[in-house]
C-alpha cells in the first residue's frame, strides 16, 4: 500500500488539498448556495468548453483508453479495465440506494431562474449521487498516474479530472457533493485496488513500473 501511495503522490497530494477545501466549503455553504454560485458563472466559451470536457468522463472515452493501453501493454489495460469495473460495481448500487434527485428535478418548483447550457440534455432523475462521470474521470487519472514513468504527470491528470467534475456541476447534471463523493470513491477504491493488483505474483514482472514504450 505504501508503495502505491508513494507512486501516486503527485496526484494524491493535490487531491488531498482540494478534498479538504471541498469539505470546508460544504460545511460553510448549503447545497443551493454552491449550485447557484456555479450556475451564475456561465459564459459562452465555457458553455462550449465544458460540454466537450465532460465527455472525458464518459464511457466512450473510458473504453477508448482501455483499448489504446491494450496495444501498449496488456497489464496496463487490464488494470484500468478492472478499476472501471470495480468502481462501477460500487457506484451504480449507491445511486439506487441513495436515490438523490438531480438539480433539474430538485429545483422543479424553485423560484430561482436557472441557466441551462444550450444543446445539452439535462438529466432529471434520482441517480445524482455519486457522479458517475466524476468516478470514471478520477479512476482514469489515478491509474494513468500510476503507470506513467513520469509521475509528475499526475498533476495534469488531476487537473483534467477536476475539470470533468466541475463540468458536471456547470452543466447542471450534478450537485457539488455528488462530484466530491464521486472523486473520493474513485481515489480511495482505485488506490487500494492498485496496491492489491500490483502485489499479485501473476501480474508482476520486471519493468511493470517502466516506460509505456517498453514491450512485454
Amino acid at each position: 500500500m505504501k508503495s502505491a501511495i508513494r507512486q501516486l503522490q503527485f496526484f494524491l497530494i493535490p487531491y488531498s488539498v482540494l478534498f479538504t477545501i471541498a469539505l470546508t466549503l460544504k460545511i460553510i455553504f448549503t447545497r443551493e448556495e454552491i449550485y447557484f454560485f456555479v450556475n451564475g458563472l456561465h459564459f459562452p466559451a465555457g458553455d462550449v468548453f465544458f460540454k466537450y470536457v465532460t465527455e472525458m468522463g464518459g464511457a466512450t472515452t473510458a473504453c477508448s483508453i482501455v483499448l489504446i493501453l491494450l496495444f501498449v501493454r496488456y497489464r496496463y489495460s487490464l488494470l484500468l479495465a478492472s478499476s472501471y469495473l470495480l468502481t462501477s460495481l460500487i457506484n451504480f448500487p449507491l445511486k439506487y440506494i441513495v436515490g438523490a434527485p438531480r438539480p433539474k428535478l430538485y429545483f422543479t418548483d424553485s423560484p430561482h431562474a436557472i441557466y441551462y447550457v444550450p444543446d445539452v440534455e439535462v438529466l432529471s432523475n434520482h441517480f445524482s449521487f455519486p457522479s458517475g462521470h466524476t468516478v470514471c474521470a478520477f479512476t482514469t487519472a489515478v491509474v494513468l498516474t500510476f503507470i506513467r514513468p513520469r509521475k509528475w504527470y499526475g498533476y495534469i491528470y488531476f487537473l483534467l479530472a477536476v475539470l470533468v467534475a466541475y463540468s458536471r456541476i456547470y452543466l447542471s447534471q450534478h450537485f457539488f457533493e455528488d462530484v466530491t463523493a464521486g472523486s473520493f470513491e474513485a481515489v480511495v477504491v482505485v488506490t487500494c485496488w492498485i496496491a492489491w493488483f500490483n502485489n499479485r505474483a501473476f501480474f508482476r514482472h520486471p519493468g511493470w513500473e517502466g516506460a509505456l514504450s517498453r514491450k512485454d
